[in-house]
């Protein structure tokens, strides 16, 4: 069910700009997303809806056909409904990133969730606070960096050890969203943008933010964020391979 908040704040958008008749018109004109969907992540992206309302509105969006998410339906819905948005800009892509090279090396990383795994539980100790953990779940989050709980926040590993917060975060305390990329600040600076033509559909019509670094990413190499979730980690297989191009924005000092 539509949680109720993220239900009051749809019907208010709708009512606010939209009779019936003209809504229907609107959001069959504007594509995946329509602009007044846009709207709705905000409050989202403000957190005056969680992560759960947000998910629910814009997948009861999806089961009326009102948004169009690119990605299979098994896919996170946030991760879906921010990468259809990105695909729905009309950015001139090749035209601001004409900076390109080869024989860049892709890989991906995610974000575990700890509901798909089925392993024993570990004793973590937060201070003076104990929690549980699946083994396997916090095996996958040491490999990725963050795992989101089977209570719905984020247990992160850095530093050697286990912390707690709220959402996945890059290496700069910024919450860690597509279209992230780790990246060598050597050769392409935090912030940049960039473009991997030759991945797979349809991240090879993404605009990338180069905003995580990491310390196995080195040289022609860059780690893209890919979401949470199995279908997350799949899409880290799909995309990972060597010999790609990569466009890159030229940023002034």
């Amino acid at each position: 069910m539509l949680g109720d908040i993220g239900f009051l704040l749809v019907l208010m958008l709708i009512l606010a700009q939209f009779s019936l008749a003209q809504f229907f018109d609107v959001f069959a004109e504007e594509g995946f997303v329509p602009n007044w969907v846009l709207r709705l992540s905000e409050f989202w992206d403000k957190g005056d809806i969680t992560d759960k309302e947000f998910t629910d509105a814009v997948q009861y969006l999806q089961d009326q056909n009102i948004v169009q998410l690119v990605m299979d339906r098994e896919y996170d819905t946030i991760t879906n409904f921010l990468i259809t948005v990105i695909l729905n800009k009309e950015e001139p892509i090749f035209s601001q990133l004409s900076t390109c090279s080869s024989d860049w090396y892709i890989t991906g990383y995610f974000t575990p969730i700890e509901s798909d795994y089925s392993g024993d539980f570990k004793r973590i100790a937060f201070g003076d606070n104990i929690k549980h953990f699946r083994a396997d779940f916090l095996e996958a989050v040491k490999i990725e960096g963050w795992g989101k709980t089977r209570l719905g926040d984020y247990v992160g590993w850095y530093d050697n050890s286990f912390h707690l917060s709220d959402s996945a975060l890059d290496m700069h305390g910024n919450k860690l969203l597509v279209p992230s990329v780790a990246v060598d600040t050597l050769l392409i600076k935090q912030k940049a943008k960039l473009a991997i033509p030759t991945l797979p559909t349809p991240w090879n019509e993404m605009v990338f933010t180069a905003s995580d670094i990491g310390p196995s990413i080195k040289g022609k190499h860059i780690d893209i964020y890919t979401g949470e979730g199995k279908q997350a980690e799949l899409e880290t297989y799909r995309i990972t391979g060597t010999k790609n191009q990569v466009c890159i924005e030229t940023l002034k000092d």
